[in-house]
């Protein structure tokens, strides 16, 4: 039995080890960021003036490449006729970490609002190197160009910097 615990200690403690590097918040010069927690999952915010997005999942990494799955929290949409039954149940996408029943006032109010889950997509695969995220293309290149920030016209990168503790 102790001979079973000491190589699952250490089968956990190796696979946790080799991510401790990629752990913590990253961010963008475009009011993105990506938080890579220690449990394998991540959280992905966007926002521009009044709009937000955000995004959860799970990620991986493979040599110094990350892999972000993304996850959608779903709410239940309860679909009613005139005599107020329930006549059919559709998921939707949830305004919150929590998923739950709603009613179609609560989703219409959502739909409205300027901020949600999943409205800015977040990357699919990111490369890792001196803390930092680069995108990675669809032909496989990193995205090295440099784009207009809206406010000042001046041009960044659009990887994402690892924050200091």
């Amino acid at each position: 039995m102790k001979l079973t615990e000491l190589i699952l200690i250490l089968l956990i403690s190796h696979l946790s080890f080799g991510q401790k590097e990629y752990i913590g918040i990253y961010k963008s010069h475009f009011s993105e960021s990506i938080e890579l927690k220690t449990d394998s999952t991540f959280i992905h915010k966007w926002q521009f003036d009044l709009s937000s997005s955000w995004t959860t999942g799970k990620w991986k990494v493979e040599k110094d490449t990350i892999y972000l799955t993304t996850d959608l929290i779903m709410d239940t949409l309860s679909i009613r006729n005139s005599a107020n039954k329930i006549i059919k149940d559709s998921l939707v996408l949830s305004s919150d970490l929590k998923p739950k029943r709603i009613e179609s006032n609560e989703h219409i109010i959502s739909q409205i609002s300027s901020g949600g889950q999943n409205r800015e997509k977040p990357p699919k695969i990111l490369f890792w190197q001196k803390d930092k995220l680069y995108r990675i293309k669809e032909n496989g290149n990193l995205d090295l160009k440099k784009i207009k920030q809206f406010w000042t016209n001046k041009k960044y990168k659009t990887y994402f910097r690892k924050e200091t503790e």
